[in-house]
């Protein structure tokens, strides 16, 4: 099973360009994708995105990145056009208003869209191919941090597993006698009312198999157990099934309620409670992985 938080690095260098690609990863229902991309790498945000999602189900996924091209080709280039709109309004300005035209190369410089950040004759697929070398290694990376986060979260789970089944066991053994002690105690019940006069024990005897009828577990406490290695089966065998494990503790939580509401007893009752507990525990463990 593999953590939904984690983080990640790659870099990545072709023909001199580097680029490297930060993945930091945090819990989420479903696979959300925030890429934060340079604007003149911004063609190939699609292509980082299906690259993570194929290898990703579930989670939260900020993406940063830095470009650095060689100082001799540049990434900056003069909009020519943009700045002599600039000068010329500000000239006309100038003339409207009778105010000092104080526009400098400086100030210009950080005007919007004077400057614009561009890669110089370099193709698409070649810049392409290394936002994906990039990419995939930041996932190694990160999928690295999950897988070693996801086994120490299985394996909390698995020690919290083994205490469910271990209540449930305490409460399929108290069980039986919720019945024989309800007759014991309806039997002295009508001795003391009727003062040691004779009554009808086939009545009495219909009302005990009618309460324990009541309250019987049986069901539910088979549906525990097998809840229990399904839960076990899925933590063995298949990696990204956090859904599905968040369906499944709903189960084991559905279980406990319906036993807690019917056993009618307070032997029974005090091990639900730390039944709930323990499954809790695992739902929280469960909105961690993948």
């Amino acid at each position: 099973m593999f953590s939904m938080t984690g983080y990640g690095r790659g870099e990545a260098e072709v023909n001199g360009r580097t680029l490297v690609v930060e993945l930091k990863s945090v819990n989420h229902r479903f696979l959300d994708l925030s890429i934060k991309l340079p604007r003149a790498l911004l063609f190939a945000e699609d292509a980082m995105k299906k690259l993570i999602s194929s290898r990703l189900s579930r989670g939260h996924v900020d993406v940063f990145t830095t470009y650095l091209a060689p100082k001799d080709q540049g990434v900056l280039s003069l909009n020519k056009a943009v700045a002599e709109n600039y000068l010329e309004i500000g000239k006309e300005l100038s003339a409207a208003f009778g105010v000092r035209d104080d526009l400098t190369a400086s100030s210009l410089l950080r005007v919007q869209g004077v400057v614009e950040e561009g890669v110089v004759a370099v193709s698409e697929e070649e810049i392409l191919s290394l936002v994906r070398l990039a990419t995939d290694r930041a996932l190694d990376s990160l999928l690295k941090m999950r897988d070693t986060e996801g086994k120490a979260i299985t394996a909390d789970i698995l020690s919290k597993l083994d205490e469910i089944e271990r209540l449930t066991c305490v409460i399929e053994t108290r069980a039986p006698f919720v019945a024989s002690e309800y007759k014991t105690r309806l039997e002295q019940t009508v001795r003391d009312a009727l003062s040691g006069a004779d009554y009808d024990e086939t009545r009495l005897l219909t009302e005990v198999a009618l309460f324990a009828d009541k309250c019987a577990i049986d069901e539910e406490l088979a549906r525990l157990h097998a809840h229990i290695d399904h839960y076990r089966k899925i933590l063995k065998e298949e990696p990204t099934a956090g859904r599905k494990l968040d369906f499944l503790t709903q189960e084991l939580n559905r279980e406990a309620n319906t036993i807690g509401s019917k056993a009618n007893d307070s032997q029974i009752a005090e091990n639900v409670v730390l039944l709930k507990c323990e499954i809790e525990k695992v739902r929280e463990q469960i909105q961690n992985l993948e």
